[in-house]
């Protein structure tokens, strides 16, 4: 579980937010595919969340995430919802990470 407290404060600003990582589209074969995490500070909300360098998100709640419009859903999603799910490839696996924000 994450803090509700934690997600508001970090989602407070989004200027603040987009420097605790780079978020880069990722693409295969020409088409994007998800979202690529790198430099993830050591005390954001992207490790909070378990998330790691190399990271890409794929989807949340079952929806893909294939533009920086899809992040903002996501951002967006975050803010509001009390519970989220990512799926995420790492190291070429999938992988589904559940979240209950209290």
């Amino acid at each position: 579980a994450v803090s509700r407290n934690q997600v508001d404060q970090a989602m407070s600003n989004v200027n603040t937010l987009m420097r605790q990582a780079r978020v880069r589209p990722h693409f295969t074969n020409g088409k994007p595919d998800g979202l690529t995490l790198t430099r993830i500070r050591r005390n954001s909300i992207f490790r909070r969340l378990g998330l790691r360098n190399g990271d890409i998100i794929t989807g949340v709640g079952g929806e893909p995430i294939e533009s920086v419009d899809d992040a903002l859903k996501f951002y967006n999603n975050l803010k509001s919802s009390s519970d989220v799910s990512l799926e995420i490839k790492r190291r070429g696996r999938v992988r589904k990470m559940e979240y209950s924000i209290r």
